[in-house]
């Protein structure tokens, strides 16, 4: 898939919380995951499930951690609204 324009990544506040719980190291690992999923925002998820408005949130595995995110395509952002340690 071609590279667009990266959107802007936004953090919902449990995963910003969770971000800065892991420490500056992990914290960065984390954010540069993130942004890489802010420039490619469509890539391939690994699973897609709709939250309780019905919006298709999209998770993505990596490096340890499964980060849940939706595009807004209207405003180029991606939210961030969920990372957990991959089990």
């Amino acid at each position: 898939m071609g590279k667009l324009a990266r959107f802007r990544v936004v953090y919902e506040e449990d995963a910003s919380e969770f971000i800065f719980a892991q420490g500056k190291a992990k914290g960065r690992q984390l954010l540069d995951i993130c942004h890489t999923i802010g420039e490619y925002p469509f890539a391939e998820a690994d699973y897609i499930l709709p939250d309780e408005d019905g919006r298709p949130i999209a998770h993505v595995s990596t490096e340890g951690y499964v980060i849940g995110y939706w595009v807004e395509m209207a405003v180029k952002r991606v939210v961030i609204i969920e990372i957990e340690r991959e089990e």
